[in-house]
């Protein structure tokens, strides 16, 4: 017969503690934050967030990640480009006006031109707003064809995302 805390633990309670755990294993892999307060030009007529606003906000959140890895590809200073190729995002709760929003950021998958970006939006509260990922490409701006991967981006997202990068074909 168990001792202890754990002898105690219904079977809700050991349910709640998964949970828990799992949600900060997903925390932990997202190493990079970027935080934004919702200025009034973001908000719809509803007088939350709108999805046109959220694609923006995911973007500079990519864009500051790539920043902070030193590998800056956005903004057409360089031959070589990432450029999305799909968006997907799950709308979770409202965001208004001068709320402040933390976005976090992470590369999930990497192929020979494309990779995975992931966000989770959230409020101060610790209120998700939402789950979104982007598939982007790399493409080279001369003949807008997707081609690999400089090996300094790859060393740089490897070394960042360490063992939460997935490293191969993208199986859907």
């Amino acid at each position: 017969m168990p001792e202890g805390p754990a002898a105690a633990q219904t079977p809700e309670e050991i349910e709640r503690l998964k949970k828990e755990e799992e949600k900060r294993h997903i925390e932990r892999l997202f190493k990079h934050t970027y935080g934004h307060r919702v200025r009034y030009e973001e908000i719809d007529a509803q007088g939350v967030v709108g999805s046109a606003s959220w694609l923006g906000l995911i973007q500079l959140a990519r864009i500051e990640y790539l920043r902070h890895l030193g590998l800056l590809l956005e903004g057409g200073r360089t031959p070589v480009q990432v450029m999305v190729r799909h968006a997907s995002i799950e709308y979770l709760a409202p965001a208004r006006f001068d709320d402040v929003v933390i976005l976090k950021t992470r590369i999930s998958y990497m192929g020979n031109s494309s990779a995975r970006f992931e966000y989770l939006a959230d409020s101060s509260e610790r209120v998700r707003y939402l789950v979104a990922e982007t598939l982007v490409v790399c493409v080279d701006m001369a003949n807008l064809r997707s081609i690999p991967w400089p090996a300094v981006f790859r060393e740089r997202v490897r070394e960042f995302e360490e063992d939460g990068l997935q490293i191969g074909q993208l199986i859907r």
